[in-house]
Formats: structure tokens, sequence, C-alpha cells
């Protein structure tokens, strides 16, 4: 458990602030991201950060080669092929065996 005054900070790119805010993305895959359970700041880089009150639940550890359709629509993605595609897309150098983290977030009670 996080026993900080302040909560660690979650960077998300601007394109998911709508699916997070709308329940549609639980999960954030991430590779050599250190995340902890716990209250977190899920921070959108806008052209002004924008900073939600977040949960981190759970979080598993799996190679890419292992994630699956049900990984891919946690993370607010249609399929697993758009979840690879926008895996490449923030980690180039992401290989099928490389282990990354499955991290489930719900927004905290008071988010906006």
């Amino acid at each position: 458990m996080n026993n900080d005054p302040q909560p660690r900070s979650l960077h998300f790119h601007r394109d998911y602030l709508d699916a997070v805010r709308t329940g549609r993305k639980t999960t954030t895959v991430r590779y050599r991201d250190p995340v902890a359970e716990g209250p977190v700041a899920l921070v959108f880089e806008l052209d002004e950060e924008l900073v939600l009150p977040g949960v981190v639940t759970r979080l598993t550890s799996k190679r890419v080669d292992e994630l699956t359709g049900a990984d891919a629509v946690a993370d607010g993605f249609r399929d697993l092929a758009e979840l690879h595609a926008r895996l490449r897309y923030h980690y180039p150098d992401l290989a099928p065996a490389d282990e990354v983290t499955v991290v489930r977030f719900r927004l905290a009670a008071d988010a906006p």
C-alpha cells in the first residue's frame, strides 16, 4: 500500500482521456514504468496538464505475447491488434517476449 502523503502519478497520452472518464479504459499496459497499488494521480498531457484522482487496484505481469483480447478491451481498444499497434507506438522497441505490467485502475469517487 502506498503511504506517501501525495499520490503517485500515472501519465497518459491525451488520446485516452475520454475513455478513462467514461470507464471504457480501466487498465493501462506499462513497460519499464514502475507502478504501485493505491492512490494515484492520473495525469493527461494536454495543452494544460489535467489531473484526475484515481486508484490502482491490481497489477498483473505478463509477456507481450500473453496479452489477450480481454486485456485489449479493458484498455479501451477494439481488439488485440489495436492494442499491439498502440504499444508499438508508445514503446517502439517492445518485443513479444518482453514483460509488461497490466495496471487496473479506477477513478476515485471524487473525480470530476
